[in-house]
C-alpha cells in the first residue's frame, strides 16, 4: 500500500502543470505564473521562476516593453485564461531578459 502511494504522489506530481516548465538557450514553456508592471512595461515569470539560458541576470523577471502592445495583450490574456505559453527571450541591457515573442500553446 506504501508502495502505492508513493506512486500515487509521483504521477501527480509530475503530471501538474506547475512541474512541467522547459528551458532551451534562448525560450522557456510554461504557465505565467505572475506579472507586474513597470514603467518600461510588465514584467513576467513561469512556473518556478523558469527562464531561458540566455537570461543571465539574477532577476527571474522577464521583461516585455512598454511599445509591445500586441505582446502585452497576448500575454494577459494567456496569464488570465490560465495557458501555457512558450516565451522567446534576448539578453537584456535593462537588469531583465527582453521578451522578443510570446506564443500561446493551443489546448
Amino acid at each position: 500500500m506504501k508502495v502505492f502511494k508513493l506512486v500515487l504522489v509521483t504521477v501527480i506530481f509530475i503530471a501538474s502543470p506547475e512541474a512541467n516548465a522547459s528551458i532551451g538557450a534562448s525560450w522557456v514553456t510554461g504557465k505565467i505564473t505572475n506579472i507586474t508592471s513597470i514603467d518600461s512595461g510588465i514584467l513576467v515569470r513561469i512556473e518556478a521562476d523558469e527562464v531561458p539560458e540566455n537570461c543571465t541576470t539574477t532577476t527571474k523577471w522577464m521583461e516585455i516593453k512598454q511599445e509591445k502592445t500586441a505582446m502585452t495583450s497576448l500575454t494577459i490574456t494567456a496569464w488570465t485564461l490560465g495557458r501555457k505559453v512558450t516565451v522567446y527571450t534576448s539578453a537584456g541591457s535593462t537588469g531583465y531578459c527582453q521578451i522578443g515573442q510570446v506564443d500561446p500553446f493551443e489546448s
